[in-house]
């Protein structure tokens, strides 16, 4: 089946604006920055499109929003509005979630530097395999490109510094025969033949990650034994195979973004709803 990804941008909501800041609804499926090997349209673009087709009218003051130890080592706030549209950070593109963009140069280089300083807390939902045997704690593992497949990112003691903060929400029990009744019957086959590697549940977990490195819940939460639903880049062949079924992508959702507002330094907090097709998911689970 064919993607439309004019639909998929339709699917984006504006959760908050003022003259500084956007602060958007991801839908999964769209890519965020613009890139040469990426054909469909990203979010990035979008926001372009949407906010910045006059983008040298900036407000008078918005120099007053320039941290007064700013430094022009890669280059002037103008330098790297223009070089970033206003895009502040990213998600990976099968992840939903909040989002914030910036309208001028002021408010990106304060938003930027509370990223870097870790001044921001992003909250994000999960649903993983497995029960844990500690309902929370802290994943302190380094993190680097994967040696074999450049693609993906792994433990490495010689990678960067990544932490993780989780909690377990809710758990799910495991699957069972006759909990595919309503699936055709090649999908309910497949799925009973595959029981054993799902005899251990499911979790519903907020994470809240201190560093902010590629995939780093994703590879943190496989490096535990508890692969995230639906991340077929990480999950073992059989689970990879089987999810889709059930769950139609990662199962990762950006919940909550806290940040101090770059004008009044009052600390804000936005919150996206579950997209829809992830709480299909946790229904499903709930009706077993």
């Amino acid at each position: 089946m064919q993607i439309n990804k004019t639909n998929l941008l339709d699917k984006i909501t504006v959760i908050f604006e003022d003259q500084d800041i956007v602060i958007v609804s991801k839908p999964s499926g769209v890519v965020t920055n613009a890139a040469v090997s990426v054909k469909e349209k990203s979010l990035q673009e979008w926001f372009t499109d949407n906010y910045l087709q006059n983008k040298t009218v900036f407000p008078e003051d918005w120099q007053k929003l320039v941290p007064v130890n700013f430094s022009t080592e890669y280059g002037s706030p103008e330098e790297i509005f223009e070089q970033r549209q206003g895009m502040v950070h990213r998600l990976d593109k099968d992840t939903s979630g909040v989002m914030i963009f910036a309208k001028h140069p002021g408010s990106l280089v304060n938003l930027l530097a509370q990223f870097r300083k870790r001044k921001t807390q992003k909250k994000y939902l999960t649903l993983v395999h497995g029960a844990f045997r500690v309902p929370a704690g802290v994943i302190s593992a380094p993190l680097a490109r994967a040696r074999v497949d450049r693609r993906k990112f792994a433990v490495d003691v010689s990678g960067r510094a990544a932490e993780t903060k989780y909690l377990v929400k809710t758990v799910y029990r495991g699957f069972q025969k006759d909990d595919f009744v309503e699936l055709e019957e090649k999908k309910a086959k497949l799925m009973k033949q595959s029981l054993r590697f799902y005899d251990q549940g499911f979790s519903l977990v907020h994470c809240w990650p201190k560093t902010g490195r590629t995939h780093q819940i994703r590879v943190h939460m496989a490096h535990e034994q508890h692969p995230l639903v639906g991340d077929v880049t990480y999950l073992g062949r059989k689970r990879a195979k089987i999810d889709p079924i059930w769950c139609p992508r990662q199962f990762l959702h950006a919940e909550t973004l806290e940040v101090f507002h770059p004008r009044t330094q009052k600390k804000v907090e936005f919150k996206a709803p579950l997209a829809d097709d992830l709480q299909q998911v946790l229904d499903f689970l709930k009706e077993k």
